[in-house]
């Protein structure tokens, strides 16, 4: 079996293009998948191909997602290492001023999406021996967030997802983890028209290398959940241990 395979979603830019950059040149044999295969093929131009495969990917397709996971397995002896389910989408905004069908994409995107490429890719990854899935959920996950509900959700959803699989396919050798970040300077957020009075709070500081170095991590080591940076790291484990009440008290305060 090939051990260096990873398959990575939402690659054609942020933290998943950062993610593929690291891997190839760790060594890995690298699936970048992304609705926007133009922009892959143009963001991957100097790369050495022969360990790269680009696909166009639309992740809330569940056939789509089947044969990317197939074509790239199937190079690799109908095997895989490591799944990255990065591809996610997001609108700020107040709940009522974003038109449903743009939260409805939001999860189909953000959920069901990591469901799909998760269910797709489990044959693979099983026969691998040892394999590991890593899901980007986020510091949204701890407490709702207002101006940014239906992303907030999908990233509740993300979590438990995560929690149950990891339980599940332990038997299977299958390691199943997330990775939790707070506001990360990408062109997701900068591309934004309005912005969340928290983001304003506690300001987007966190680089997508910043993620990769705790996806790989993960890699190396899976641990159920992994947040990013010293600060918010400790604000999620306080929010652990307190009371759900002072955690609304204090994203109140933080979106006032």
């Amino acid at each position: 079996m090939n051990k260096n395979t990873i398959l990575i979603t939402g690659a054609a830019s942020g933290i998943g293009l950062a993610a593929a950059r690291h891997f190839h040149k760790m060594g890995y044999w690298v699936g970048m998948a992304d609705l926007n295969l133009a922009l892959l093929k143009d963001v991957t131009k100097p790369w050495d191909h022969a360990r790269v495969r680009l696909f166009q990917l639309d992740v809330s397709d569940f056939t789509q997602a089947q044969n990317v996971v197939a074509e790239f397995c199937a190079e690799h002896n109908n095997s895989l290492a490591v799944l990255l389910n990065n591809a996610g989408i997001l609108e700020i905004g107040p709940f009522e001023d974003i038109p449903i069908e743009q939260h409805q994409r939001t999860l189909s995107v953000n959920v069901i999406g990591v469901m799909n490429l998760c269910h797709a890719a489990w044959p693979y990854l099983n026969n691998n021996g040892t394999s590991t899935i890593i899901n980007m959920s986020s510091a949204s996950s701890d407490y709702g967030v207002p101006e940014l509900a239906s992303y907030s959700a999908s990233k509740f959803a993300v979590k438990a997802l995560t929690e149950a699989l990891e339980l599940e396919w332990q038997k299977y050798g299958i390691s199943v983890c997330d990775v939790m970040p707070p506001f990360v300077a990408t062109n997701m957020l900068k591309s934004q028209k309005n912005t969340a009075k928290v983001m304003q709070r506690l300001g987007v500081n966190i680089t997508a290398e910043d993620v990769v170095a705790v996806i790989d991590k993960q890699v190396r080591q899976p641990k159920t959940h992994r947040t990013v940076s010293v600060f918010y790291g400790l604000l999620h484990r306080l929010s652990n241990v307190s009371p759900a009440l002072i955690n609304r008290l204090a994203m109140k305060w933080l979106s006032r």
